[in-house]
């Protein structure tokens, strides 16, 4: 889709755009999500509205703009787009990419419960090229010296195209925690951030962590995508063995995954896999 043609965002989105309906608002959330339609093209679009009314801190103020500073930046086809961004004295506006499928794996997860060792095959491929999008998403935010802070599956959205596989592809979203990585490869963080059963042992407040915390989050995540439950639910503790019920997991016997899980679930982040490594981990290449 070609980018929106916008001169100020606050001050264009009625001439260009037809408010469709609002997808999201809380009375809890200084977050509204509108979904408008192109009058010209007739293609959707996000508009993201942050009230500042509801930032009721110095920090959550710096953390919306340091969330239009980082996502503005990023072009990638596993990154959801933000095609323009404007601030108002009342909200922070950010025009975005509209993905029908945003809740496809919460949906599938949480709300039907079919994780992928449910279908006889046990859906290897397609789960396959799904993780393989999200490390090339990740590969690209930390080759850019930015870390997610909250990757979880609610924050990892499908786009309805055909990929080379023939799989939607799948693209990250919600740069709210986001942080930028500073020369020695460290970011601060003043408060532990993220959402709690996907945040790395090492997220503490005041501590210094790098990109291996999205790492962590992704083990746990092909954790849940294949059979439903987090490791924790076997009352798994991190720097503990793995643990892999076989009757759960023999659909992926001899496919590498159980074992990039495991080096995304080093409780020592020094020990974990990078992304980039990830991506060519015998997971991808094995033949079954």
């Amino acid at each position: 889709m070609e980018k929106p043609s916008l001169a100020c965002l606050n001050q264009s989105l009625e001439s260009n755009f037809n408010f469709v309906k609002t997808l999201y608002t809380s009375n809890a959330s200084p977050t509204i999500v509108d979904l408008y339609e192109d009058k010209t093209t007739g293609v959707p679009v996000i508009l993201k509205r942050l009230r500042k009314s509801m930032l009721f801190s110095e920090y959550q103020l710096t953390s919306a703009h340091r969330e239009i500073q980082i996502h503005r930046n990023l072009h990638h086809q596993n990154i959801v787009e933000m095609y323009d961004s404007s601030e108002t004295d009342t909200e922070f506006l950010l025009l975005m990419e509209y993905l029908p499928r945003h809740d496809y794996f919460t949906e599938k997860i949480e709300i039907n419960n079919k994780p992928f060792n449910m279908k006889p095959d046990g859906d290897v491929e397609k789960l396959r090229s799904f993780s393989l999008d999200i490390l090339r998403g990740l590969d690209y935010l930390h080759s850019h010296g930015v870390i997610h802070m909250d990757m979880k599956p609610a924050n990892l959205m499908i786009k309805p195209v055909q990929n080379t596989d023939e799989y939607p592809i799948v693209k990250i979203a919600d740069f709210g925690l986001s942080r930028l990585l500073s020369e020695d490869g460290l970011t601060f963080i003043e408060k532990k951030c993220g959402t709690d059963k996907f945040i790395a042992p090492e997220v503490k407040d005041g501590a210094k962590v790098n990109c291996a915390v999205d790492m962590w989050a992704f083990g746990l995540i092909l954790y849940l995508l294949t059979v439903g439950f987090l490791p924790f639910a076997l009352k798994w503790i991190p720097g503990q063995p793995m643990k892999f019920i076989t009757r759960h997991w023999k659909k992926y016997d001899k496919t590498g995954l159980m074992g990039l899980i495991e080096q995304c679930l080093q409780a020592d982040p020094g020990n974990r896999i990078t992304a980039r490594e990830a991506l060519e981990h015998d997971w991808f290449s094995c033949q079954i």
